[in-house]
């Protein structure tokens, strides 16, 4: 036998072995799971497909629901078992992460503090809207970090956010607390496996409504569902295929990129005990679209303007600006494209943003006429 397919086969797991081993990690209950299943009924029989929507956006407890919510269980469960007392997180001015794990700190009696940067060149926002508006009602100590419209959002990250954290940090601990950074979209290496349950409860769903996904569409951004998804199907040997549709670039140099996510995948497998395949077999899993991204991270696109438009009107279901409606636009040019077939079956992870519905209108783009 191939010493390659030796190793696969000594690899292989069930998901009940995966999820197993994932429920024993350090973890603090916070969302409402599993979260619903259903099929999008109008927009499947508009395309010939059958559509499922994964609804990640329900997970709860609170206006800030979401896919990071999984996330951070695993960071909280990780920081009341080491003693932590603050968290620190950064992500933008309309970050959901930020807010989702926010949420969860505080449910846990953990103080969050929030480090956000402007993604639009508009300064301090000229009012508190959307999801700066939550964590003002959350009362959490939050820093805004503006920016000039020329200015590289690296730069903002590199010379003030980063260097404010870190002072931040040191303070606290000069004080006695406990701090955990948890880097922007809470991708904690203890959030890394959280997502294999959202795949199973995918698995589970699906053969109880009688079928079996020939794909899983999702949005991926800072890279936290696409290791899970990858890991759990490299590791059960599933034939259903995983494609990611970017919202941000996946370019070698950018803040995340395929080899970090194959990092994470390699984690993964050492968190469940077994060898990870090659780099070249993890890579070749990872079919991401970065077509979709539109002028720029939380800069809204036609196309995902006319998905948000096109899924309300037939479903009554609503899409976010920065993630899943540039998702979903993408699975939908793929069904136009041909690259999914008449009569096939699509689970679409809705991730959440829809608190951004209410941003800046430079964000939410032209929905209403």
């Amino acid at each position: 036998m191939d010493a390659s397919v030796a190793s696969k086969l000594e690899s292989r797991m069930t998901l009940e072995e995966i999820e197993e081993i994932v429920r024993k990690l350090p973890r603090e209950p916070i969302g409402f799971y599993p979260t619903p299943f259903h099929k999008a009924k109008n927009i499947s029989k508009k395309y010939g497909v059958d559509i499922y929507l994964k609804r990640e956006d329900l997970s709860g407890p609170s206006a800030f629901s979401g896919s990071k919510i999984r996330l951070a269980e695993f960071v909280i469960g990780e920081a009341l078992r080491d003693g932590v007392t603050h968290i620190l997180t950064v992500g933008a001015y309309l970050s959901n992460s930020a807010g989702q794990l926010a949420t969860a700190a505080i449910q846990s009696g953990l103080t969050p503090i929030l480090f956000l940067y402007d993604t639009m060149g508009e300064g301090y926002p000229a009012k508190w809207r959307a999801n700066l508006l939550l964590d003002k009602i959350l009362g959490v100590e939050t820093y805004l970090f503006p920016r000039n419209p020329d200015e590289p959002q690296e730069k903002v990250w590199k010379d003030t956010l980063y260097p404010a954290v870190e002072k931040k940090a040191a303070e606290l601990e000069a004080q006695g607390h406990k701090v955990l950074f948890a880097p922007a979209g809470a991708t904690h290496p203890s959030s890394f496996p959280a997502h294999v349950l959202t795949y199973k409860e995918i698995m589970d769903q699906s053969r109880e409504l009688n079928f079996k996904p020939d794909y899983i569409y999702h949005t991926t951004g800072t890279g936290s569902v696409l290791p899970a998804f990858a890991a759990a199907r490299l590791l059960t040997d599933d034939t259903c295929a995983i494609r990611s549709i970017a919202i941000n670039s996946y370019r070698p140099d950018n803040f995340v990129n395929t080899g970090m996510i194959a990092d994470r995948v390699r984690e993964i497998y050492a968190t469940v005990g077994r060898t990870p395949p090659s780099d070249n077999e993890i890579l070749a899993e990872f079919d991401i679209d970065q077509r979709f991204i539109g002028p720029d991270y939380a800069v809204p696109s036609p196309e995902g303007v006319a998905a948000t438009r096109e899924l309300a009107s037939l479903d009554g279901i609503f899409l976010g600006p920065v993630y899943t409606a540039k998702g979903f636009a993408g699975l939908l040019s793929h069904i136009r494209e041909g690259r999914i077939a008449p009569g096939s079956k699509v689970v679409f992870v809705h991730t959440g943003d829809t608190n951004n519905l209410f941003e800046d209108p430079r964000i939410t783009g032209q929905l209403v006429d």
